[in-house]
């Protein structure tokens, strides 16, 4: 199980979610959307100052699926990884402009800004165990409320944020109890400083997201997600090294996506979703392997108890 379970907080941006079309390689042709375009044209929001990526590359014969993320002019795709066993999940740029176009010109790079959502990571279920080494744990640190971003009502704010904004719900409706607001944690407000504290609720259990995806469903821009691998990972590394590892080879996290339950008034999560880490800058039309950061503690568990598909 992952064992990171807080993110730091990213740009706070409004969620217009891409246009996302799903094919399977060979079998559906990539279809095509028209992208904004800026400068001459020939570039998607270029930024020269960011160094572009560089990841394990793949080939798109090898591909067996994804999304294709028409604003962005980016394709998701599904491919064997070349850091484990078993599947990976790649990043490239795709020519989606009509030939009739009159601005001209093929796409040379892509800029994707921090915190684009890319995929969803997958559906699921909660527990009280973890299962395999894809699940998800729920569960925000105190103090954490102010540095960990989440998706609620289509947008990228903060925990705290999301968690006040459903108080003042309550409030309007005649309740200031903040009991039973957060899904898995005690909410404690300030009501002269606005303030949010959050901590776990350690007899609550149930807080393990196991992925559960159906096989048709493999491809499909809400479960590709949990293909992504931790690029960092080297077993003669301490736990410095990795973090320095994961800093440049890891460029996607994972943010939580939650929703208001109407029946009870409560925060609960649905699922992760994957974004990009830091702004990411695209020069490939290969596909390259793109990574999420596990976590030390995670590799260090891992390691002592011999239970993983990454240690051979």
């Amino acid at each position: 199980m992952r064992c990171n379970y807080a993110y730091p907080a990213l740009q706070l941006v409004s969620w217009n979610l891409p246009s996302i079309d799903a094919f399977l390689f060979r079998h559906v042709h990539i279809p095509t959307s028209s992208t904004q375009r800026c400068g001459n044209g020939r570039s998607l929001c270029s930024h020269g100052d960011i160094e572009p990526y560089v990841g394990p590359v793949g080939s798109i014969a090898d591909m067996e699926g994804g999304i294709a993320v028409g604003e962005l002019a980016v394709q998701v795709l599904v491919g064997p990884s070349l850091v484990a066993p078993g599947k990976g999940l790649f990043l490239c740029m795709y020519d989606d402009i009509d030939d009739d176009d009159d601005e001209g010109g093929a796409v040379e790079e892509v800029v994707i800004p921090q915190g684009t959502p890319l995929c969803g990571y997958a559906r699921g279920y909660f527990t009280d165990k973890e299962e395999g080494d894809k699940s998800v744990g729920f569960m925000f640190g105190e103090n954490s409320a102010d540095g960990t971003a989440v998706f609620y009502n289509k947008q990228l704010m903060t925990l705290g944020a999301a968690v006040w904004t459903v108080y003042q719900e309550r409030c309007a409706e005649g309740n200031t109890d903040s009991n039973q607001i957060l899904f898995g944690h005690h909410v404690i407000i300030d009501q002269d400083t606005n303030g949010v504290s959050i901590k776990p609720d350690k007899e609550f259990l149930s807080r393990i997201f196991v992925p559960d995806t159906k096989e048709e469903d493999q491809f499909a821009a809400t479960s590709i997600g949990v293909c992504a691998n931790d690029l960092a990972y080297d077993p003669d590394s301490n736990e410095e090294q990795y973090f320095e590892n994961s800093e440049t080879n890891n460029i996607l996290q994972l943010v939580w996506r939650l929703a208001k339950d109407e029946k009870n008034g409560m925060i609960v999560p649905t699922w992760p979703v994957v974004v990009a880490k830091q702004d990411v800058r695209l020069l490939n039309t290969i596909p390259m392997e793109v990574g999420i950061q596990y976590g030390f503690n995670y590799w260090d568990a891992v390691t002592k108890e011999g239970a993983s598909k990454y240690i051979k």
